[in-house]
């Protein structure tokens, strides 16, 4: 088998950010109360000899959106998981936070860095195609050629997407259009939610020398918000 250098780049998008606003306010342009003007009852009175009068004032709190993304890697260096090693295998983890009612959810999107294909290409224009596996049905890396795809865990109990088909071992290759691979029905809390995205490569025999690169965009959006 020849010698073999792949690595894979990974980009963490921030993919929007609200900023919490905390006005007070009270709904009073001219809130003025005379005794003996208006509803009797409603907004003055008397009780016993005394006399009183009423006004209502509102108060607000509004919290926008908030939403933030980040990637830890398992290497040194910036935004990039090496499969250079023993297994070629290499992760990430995406932390998302959101303040979000309905939470959020998470896309992986692949391409090259030339933007052409999901394969990863050498400096010689050699490639390796993206796996076989979808991510609703994964499945193990080929032996008679060389592919490399991803693997997703997250053990957040608001989960909406099932992620029960990562059984060690299987793949899912990345696609052009994006893939919904988290998708979290609650806020997150100030720690944020993590996912653990895992990349593997199988190397047939033949494959042609080089350093094979990729790239792939995570995307975290807010969740619309149902309102009864």
């Amino acid at each position: 088998m020849t010698n073999l250098t792949k690595a894979i780049a990974v980009l963490g998008v921030v993919a929007g950010l609200g900023v919490a606003a905390l006005p007070l306010s009270s709904y009073a342009a001219d809130n003025t109360v005379t005794w003996g003007e208006g509803t009797e009852g409603t907004n003055y009175g008397t009780d016993g000899a005394q006399k009183w009068v009423k006004t209502d004032v509102g108060v607000m709190l509004k919290i926008d959106d908030q939403l933030t993304i980040s990637a830890d890697k398992d290497t040194t260096e910036a935004n990039l998981v090496d499969l250079s090693g023993e297994g070629h295998t290499g992760a990430v983890n995406i932390t998302v936070v959101t303040n979000n009612q309905s939470g959020y959810n998470l896309n992986l999107k692949g391409m090259t860095a030339d933007g052409t294909a999901n394969a990863l290409v050498s400096e010689n224009k050699d490639e390796i195609d993206a796996a076989a596996g979808t991510f609703t049905a994964p499945s193990a890396l080929s032996t008679s050629k060389s592919e490399w795809g991803y693997s997703v865990a997250n053990t957040n109990e608001n989960l909406k997407t099932t992620l029960t088909q990562f059984t060690d071992g299987v793949y899912a290759g990345v696609s052009a259009g994006g893939q919904e691979i988290v998708n979290v029905d609650k806020p997150t809390g100030t720690d944020g939610d993590k996912t653990t995205i895992t990349f593997a490569a199988s190397v047939a025999d033949g494959q042609p020398a080089g350093t094979y690169k990729g790239q792939v965009t995570f995307t975290a959006t807010n969740n619309v918000i149902v309102t009864e």
